[in-house]
């Protein structure tokens, strides 16, 4: 599944597993969150800006690159972050390493993201936040999952299990590991939904 880089302005790198290779050859700026500057450099790339609490940065780095410290406890470097890209009109962007490591972590990592208009992005899969009416061209047996955050009423019409005016809430019914029945998928959406989907073909038990 091909991304369209030319609808984002910047990409948020946070402390998880990064998607190297497209790192490597985006042209968009890239952020990092505190420590995912580690990670970055490592890998032979170089972030515009380090913003967070930079507890977790070497700090080499911060001699070597431009940086936000925001030393306040209460909200995360996700969130510094995310501001710093609103206040340099760096939105909509690409949130990457948003997965892996610790599960609160990654639990906190999902609910900031949930309020974003960002695009997940990693190795394997894409992830946004969904209102409203959509249509999406993906081939038939793509495997998509879909959120109530925190509830939602959804309706599809493609899918291999579909939804008829169904409740999706956190706590409650979910999607999960559906599958493309038909393309083009159609999805009504009242409340909001995160919608995560594969970007390559996986072939487990719900495989048409």
């Amino acid at each position: 599944m091909i991304v369209d880089e030319g609808r984002y302005r910047s990409v948020l790198c946070l402390d998880g597993e990064l998607p190297v290779e497209f790192l490597k050859q985006t042209h968009l700026p890239l952020i990092a969150a505190d420590g995912a500057a580690n990670r970055l450099v490592e890998n032979g790339l170089e972030p515009i800006a380090i913003v967070g609490d930079c507890d977790s940065v070497r700090t080499k780095l911060l001699q070597q690159y431009p940086h936000v410290r925001d030393a306040s406890q209460e909200t995360t470097d996700f969130e510094k972050a995310f501001s710093y890209l609103k206040k340099e009109n760096l939105l909509p962007t690409i949130v990457v390493g948003m997965s892996g490591g610790c599960l609160d972590r990654i639990l906190s990592n999902v609910f900031i993201f949930s309020k974003t208009d960002a695009l997940f992005l990693s190795d394997t899969q894409i992830g946004f936040a969904l209102t409203g009416k959509r249509t999406f061209d993906w081939e038939a047996d793509t495997k998509v999952s879909l959120f109530g955050c925190p509830h939602a009423i959804v309706t599809s019409h493609g899918l291999k299990w579909e939804l008829n005016r169904t409740e999706l809430a956190f706590g409650g019914f979910q999607s999960c590991s559906n599958r493309v029945q038909t393309s083009p998928l159609t999805l009504e959406v009242e409340g909001k939904v995160l919608v995560f989907t594969y970007r390559c073909a996986v072939r487990d038990a719900g495989s048409l």
